[in-house]
């Protein structure tokens, strides 16, 4: 009778401490997040908001064809005549506007890393600054604890990323999302985007960013 009465003193407690472990467990690993998407719907737009309302059509720059205006050539004067005109040639070269809208500056396509990934990635520029874009058709397998990188480098061979700018926590594993780059990104330096999961020192996807 005393076990038994041990027993049912303790039942709780147990049954308590292997729920809370659950829980932790489940925190933990948030197995959830395989299965289930977040989508966001963040326009280009939203990037850079000062000149939203001038342009945000990405643009490249461009020269216009020179302009050639010919007079017709001059008949020989007879004599007596009044002298012949001479011909000349007017040739004007009219440059193209400078683009008001984002520059893209360099894209490339998701791939997953043990992990399913689609889409795009690309780095806009305008006046000075820089936004990593993953542009709508981003499709990426979710996972816990995801954060966007930006490598020093043209390559990833799945190892030790090496020096990296990180961007934050990713908004979404679906859709348009901007990512401020800091004064310190160089386009020509930082060519490779990495999806990486801290929690469990893994990547996900990449994308190389090709000017």
């Amino acid at each position: 009778m005393r076990d038994l009465d041990l027993l049912k003193r303790f039942k709780w407690p147990v049954i308590g401490a292997g729920a809370a472990l659950l829980i932790v467990a489940f925190l933990l690993f948030r197995p959830d997040k395989l299965f289930v998407d977040d989508v966001v719907d963040e326009s280009l737009a939203d990037a850079f908001p000062v000149s939203a309302a001038a342009d945000t059509t990405p643009t490249t720059t461009a020269t216009a064809p020179p302009t050639t205006t010919t007079t017709p050539p001059a008949t020989t004067a007879a004599p007596g005549d009044e002298p012949a005109e001479t011909t000349t040639t007017t040739t004007t070269t009219t440059a193209a506007p400078e683009p008001t809208g984002p520059v893209a500056v360099g894209t490339g396509s998701f791939f997953g890393i043990d992990h399913t990934a689609s889409g795009t990635a690309t780095v806009y520029a305008q006046g000075g600054d820089h936004v990593l874009r993953f542009e709508d058709d981003t499709d990426i397998q979710n996972g816990p604890d995801l954060w966007v990188w930006v490598l020093e480098s043209d390559t990833y061979d799945g190892g030790d990323p090496g020096e990296f700018i990180e961007l934050g926590t990713i908004k979404g594993n679906v859709g348009g999302q901007n990512y401020e780059l800091p004064p310190e990104f160089d386009p020509e330096v930082h060519q490779f985007v990495l999806i990486w999961c801290k929690r469990f020192s893994v990547p996900f996807a990449a994308a190389p960013l090709t000017g």
